[in-house]
Formats: structure tokens, C-alpha cells, sequence
């Protein structure tokens, strides 16, 4: 089962990103890279995620070329808000810029990031 979502709507069509789920995992894959500029977007799906309570949320960033400190800081606000309530947020699929500013920002150290999703499906938090 796969949608597209708008930030007005969670069930509205998007060209941003594509939602889909697998078990009691949602999976989140962006077209574009990520920043301030389409930050309001993201943020809608991700806090509907973590308003109806999902386990597990990967964000999928394999086509992702750029993310900025907006989207950091997004980034780790839902993190934390779903570890708060027993679940996870994983990212997979970052581009060698994208591993770049995780580790000179040491958010690697803090937010589950993996190389694909086999190896995010493996790791139980």
C-alpha cells in the first residue's frame, strides 16, 4: 500500500512524498531534497506520525540530495517525540553529502541512521 501526501492534508496527493507501510512500519520516501523551503511538508507527515502513535517511521532518503538545519532540527524533534512514545525513527539511504552533515553535526551519534533498509529492519532499538 503506497500514497503521496500534502502538507494540508495527510490523505491529499503530493509530489514530495511518498508513504507506504510494511507491517507496523511506515515508510517515507522524499523526491527532493529536503530544506526549509519544503520543511512545512515534511513536518505534517512526520508529526502525523508520531500523532497516530507509529512504532516505527523510515525515512528513506535515497533521493534526497541536500537537507539543512531546518530539517535537523525536525529531525530530531520527531525523533525524540516518538522515542518518547515507545517508537522510532530510522533514516536510510543518505547520500555522501548527507552522511557529511550528519557526522559534522555528531547527529549520526544521536539518530538511528542506516545504509538501506534491510539493515534498519534488522536493528531493534
Amino acid at each position: 500500500m503506497s500514497k503521496t501526501v500534502k502538507a494540508i492534508a495527510a490523505d491529499t496527493p503530493s509530489t514530495l512524498i511518498r508513504i507506504s507501510k510494511v507491517g507496523v512500519r511506515t515508510i517515507l520516501v522524499p523526491n527532493a531534497s529536503l530544506s526549509y523551503q519544503n520543511i512545512e511538508e515534511l513536518a505534517t507527515v512526520l508529526n502525523d506520525c508520531t500523532r497516530r502513535h507509529k512504532t516505527e517511521v523510515i525515512l528513506d532518503c535515497k533521493s534526497v540530495k541536500f537537507l539543512d538545519s531546518a530539517v535537523l532540527d525536525l529531525l530530531v524533534r520527531v525523533h525524540n517525540d516518538l522515542k518518547d512514545n515507545g517508537g522510532v525513527l530510522k533514516i536510510i539511504g543518505l547520500n555522501e553529502n548527507g552522511r557529511d552533515i550528519f557526522y559534522a553535526t555528531r547527529l549520526i551519534n544521536v539518530l538511528n541512521v542506516f545504509k538501506d533498509i534491510h539493515e534498519a529492519i534488522r536493528h531493534n532499538p
